[in-house]
Order: C-alpha cells, then sequence, then structure tokens
C-alpha cells in the first residue's frame, strides 16, 4: 500500500488555523512511521468487531453506532448476506425524505445533493456503494450530456441493475441517452460509422486494451449502426443499421449492437476485467492473478451476476487481510457521506455538494470517460485543505438542519467519563484501532480530571474539547483510509 504522505494533513491543519495544542496533536499522528494500519500497534483482523466496521465501511459508508450494534448482534455472516439480499430491506425512510426535498433536476447541483442524500441516509448501502462503482466504471457526464433528466435516469439504472446480469446491464447502457450522447453512439450511421462507443465498451467497460484490435473496433461500430434518440427515447432505425457482414473478435455474421455484446461476455478477459475491476475497488489494487481467476470463474458459472462475485469477494480471506484494512484512500463521496452517516447528522443535503466537489469528485460529471483516477491522486495540499474544512464544519456544526451535539451523543450512548469520549469517538470512527501513545495523547487533549462528567450543560470549554476531539479523529490519517 502507497502511505498518505502525512505533511500534507499539516499543511492543511496549519491553513486553517488549528491552536497550537490541536496541531501538536496531529503533527504527532502525522509523524507515525511506516504503514497506518499495522506498525506501531497490533491490529487483529480475525476480531469480529474490526470485521464488521471493515465490511460495513467497504460494502457501503461509515457506519453509525446504531447500524455498528446492530450488524455486531447479526455477526458477520449474517451481516453480509443482509447487505447483499438489500432488495429485502425496507427503504421507505429514504425515499419519503427525498421525497420531501426539492430537486431541479435540470441543475448538476441539485443532482448531486440528492444522490449524497441517498447515501447518507439509505438502508441499502451496498447498493449506493455499487452505483458509486458502477458510475466511475460506465461513465457518462454532466458536462457533454448537458441533460440532467438523462443523467438522473442513468443513475437510476445503474442502481437498478448493480448487482444483476453484468452482460444486460451493458445492454441497457448502450441504450442509455446520456451513454449514447455521450459516447456519440446517437450519431452512429452506416454511411460514417462513429468509433466511440464501441472502442469505450470494450477498453474500458468489458475487456481491457490488448484484447481486441482496431478491426474489432470497427466491426463492433458498425454493428451499433441505427442507434438513435427520438424524444429522448432510444430507437433502433434499421435505415442507418450496416446489415453486411461483419467480423468480431473471430466470428463473422450479420451483428447487431446486442449480439457484439453477447460475444464480449463469452470472452474470458471479460469475466477477469470486470472480477478485477470490482476487486481493487472493494479490496485493494493489484490482486494476484488466481484471485482474479477465481472470481472470474464465480461470474461465468453463475451467468454473469456481480452479486455472486461480491458475495465472493466479501467473503473472502482477501478481504478481511492485512493488505486489504486501511488499504484504500477514500474518496470525497465516501468521506463526506461517511463522516455525515457515522456521526448519525441530520441535514438537508445543501452543506455537502460544495465540500465533495472542491475534494476533486464531482458526481455526474467524471473528468472523462476513464472516469476519477481515485488511490493517493484524492490527496494534495489543496484537497487536503477542503478536506479538514469540512471535518471542522461538521465537528463545529451548530446550525439549524446541520447538527452535531457531541456531549449530547455521549450521553445518549451511556459515555459520562472524558475517557470514554475517547474511546467512544475513536471505536466509532476508526475502530479503535489506534496506539497507547496517541490515545495519552488524545486524552490530555481534554485536559480534564478522569472524575470529570459530560453533561447536556457543558460548560462552554467543554463542548469546544469535545468538538477539538471529535475533529482531530475526522482530521487523522486513518480516517482518510477505507
Amino acid at each position: 500500500m502507497s502511505n498518505i504522505d502525512r505533511r500534507q494533513f499539516v499543511l492543511g491543519a496549519a491553513a486553517i488555523g488549528l491552536s497550537g495544542s490541536a496541531l501538536t496533536v496531529l503533527l504527532d499522528a502525522c509523524n507515525r512511521k511506516g504503514s497506518t494500519t499495522t506498525e506501531g500497534w497490533p491490529v487483529d483482523l480475525k476480531s469480529a468487531n474490526l470485521q464488521i466496521h471493515h465490511l460495513l465501511r467497504r460494502a457501503g459508508f461509515s457506519p453509525n453506532q446504531s447500524e455498528i450494534d446492530k450488524y455486531s448482534k447479526m455477526g458477520v455472516k449474517a451481516t453480509t448476506q443482509s447487505l447483499l439480499d438489500y432488495e429485502k430491506v425496507d427503504n421507505t425512510a429514504l425515499e419519503n425524505r427525498l421525497a420531501g426535498i426539492t430537486v431541479d433536476t435540470k441543475n448538476l447541483a441539485d443532482l448531486q445533493r440528492w444522490w449524497l442524500l441517498r447515501m447518507v441516509y439509505t438502508q441499502r448501502p451496498l447498493q449506493e456503494k455499487m452505483t458509486l462503482f458502477l458510475h466511475g466504471l460506465l461513465t457518462s457526464g454532466f458536462s457533454k450530456v448537458v441533460n440532467g433528466p438523462y443523467m438522473l435516469a442513468q443513475n437510476k439504472l445503474l442502481r437498478s441493475q448493480a448487482i444483476g446480469d453484468y452482460g444486460e446491464l451493458l445492454k441497457a447502457i448502450s441504450r442509455d441517452p446520456a451513454m449514447m450522447l455521450w459516447l456519440d453512439s446517437a450519431t452512429n450511421h452506416k454511411a460514417t460509422p462513429n468509433e466511440n462507443f464501441a472502442r469505450e465498451l470494450m477498453e474500458l467497460f468489458s475487456l481491457g486494451i490488448g484484447n481486441y484490435t482496431e478491426t474489432d473496433v470497427r466491426e463492433a461500430a458498425r454493428a451499433f449502426t441505427g442507434w438513435e434518440l427520438s424524444n429522448g427515447a432510444f430507437v433502433f432505425n434499421t435505415a442507418q443499421h450496416d446489415t453486411g457482414s461483419k467480423t468480431f473478435l473471430g466470428q463473422t455474421g450479420n451483428f447487431t449492437g446486442d449480439d457484439i455484446i453477447d460475444i464480449i461476455m463469452k470472452q474470458p478477459a471479460a469475466a477477469k476485467f470486470i472480477c478485477r475491476k470490482m476487486f481493487e475497488f472493494f479490496v485493494y489494487d493489484n490482486p494476484d492473478d488466481p484471485v482474479v481467476s477465481h472470481l472470474a470463474a464465480v461470474f461465468t458459472q453463475n451467468n454473469r451476476s456481480l452479486k455472486a462475485v461480491m458475495n465472493e469477494i466479501l467473503s473472502s480471506t482477501e478481504f478481511y487481510s492485512a493488505n486489504a484494512y486501511r488499504a484504500k484512500v477514500k474518496s470525497p463521496v465516501e468521506l463526506v457521506a461517511g463522516m455525515i452517516r457515522g456521526l448519525n447528522i441530520e441535514t438537508n443535503g445543501l452543506e455537502l455538494v460544495n465540500p465533495v466537489n472542491g475534494m476533486g469528485q464531482s458526481l455526474f460529471n467524471p473528468p472523462n470517460v476513464a472516469g476519477w483516477k481515485g488511490g493517493t491522486s484524492w490527496i494534495n495540499s489543496a484537497t487536503m485543505i477542503y478536506r479538514l474544512n469540512f471535518a471542522n464544519t461538521v465537528a463545529t456544526a451548530r446550525q439549524k438542519g446541520f447538527v452535531f451535539d457531541p456531549a449530547q451523543t455521549l450521553l445518549q450512548n451511556g459515555v459520562a467519563q472524558p475517557q470514554g469520549a475517547v474511546d467512544y469517538f475513536t471505536n466509532l470512527l476508526i475502530d479503535g484501532v489506534i496506539p497507547d501513545s496517541e490515545r495519552k495523547i488524545l486524552l490530555s487533549y481534554l485536559n480534564v480530571s478522569s472524575s470529570t462528567t459530560v453533561s447536556s450543560s457543558s460548560a462552554w470549554a467543554t463542548d469546544e474539547q469535545l468538538r477539538s476531539l471529535t475533529y482531530l479523529v475526522l482530521c487523522s490519517p486513518d480516517y482518510q483510509l477505507a
């Protein structure tokens, strides 16, 4: 795993003017050497508690205390099954919440707010996480599509087929209006075949470079001719379809676009491609070939089922290995949605859009056809300032409609001692995985007697200390990792 350059945290902290004592705490955390997860203290990845935290973070977004309590009682195996069987979970509360806000579907910021609220308040976290994964894979962007309703429709398509048959999803996305505009297939005519969609279908959606030829691109483009939009919907214009014989990936026939996708899905490279993408998104980068081959066999044996692959991933030894734990940098969406969800903050979402965009991830508007690069590219001196600023916004939230009350949170969870406050927020936010030396630093920062209790009428200083404690944990290098 590539370690985050911890100096970035110091630069960001200084830029927003942390107090001297708070900056000292952050500096001490940033100066830790080596791996952020295994050096300096033991991490028992066989611990059921740690596995639940890891599972809920990777298969969704950072869990809140009630989710941790609920799923800890269920156990890892039952939790995994519940996450996968999300269609059985009642999500009415989320839909009612979203129905209560005004969303202009022509406005990009409104679409982003709508989706962020889904991630924060959904009872089906894996469905939203898979939708996010697919959005970064089967990309389309508002910058070129310039049609909010089309982008929203695509988002709903990805959500509806998030763990279904990947071949069927590719057929559906090939007819999706946003994708047809994004990759120019809406103007793919037999006299002048447009190769954009055919190329990206193979390079970015299904096979990867090296598993097709330029001839395959040209022949596939011919097969997709005649696919057009009329009144915002897909239509097949037979007059513009090339009915001639085509040779594609070694097969010859009068192929249509659906035929092309069927042929692609029979290629061993296709199974390995999508399984590698899923593994790298949910577990860690650069998996060994045997791991990918095993997942590809599961994919093939289960009729291209993404659910079957996801079940295998979430149940694997690799998923619960030291290589996986805290091995992924949280994307801006994961960071922001996770903070709000984890701390159980009530919000209408208006405070969420600009920070996510500032951190470098504009939902519904990825930078190019390859989506976001991800990984350590999320971390630089500019984006860290946004990360730290948002942590500050959350920790100090006292506004109507965006409130975080750390003292009340502790009281509701039966915590009445300062030591308990440190334990509570580190357990909730970073799984309790913290060296004793750093825990002592956080305790000393509270600077209160061990007999001091926390009450709803805490003095202002106590309130500030609790907010700063929360802030420091949210800003910690470890919290930046999923």
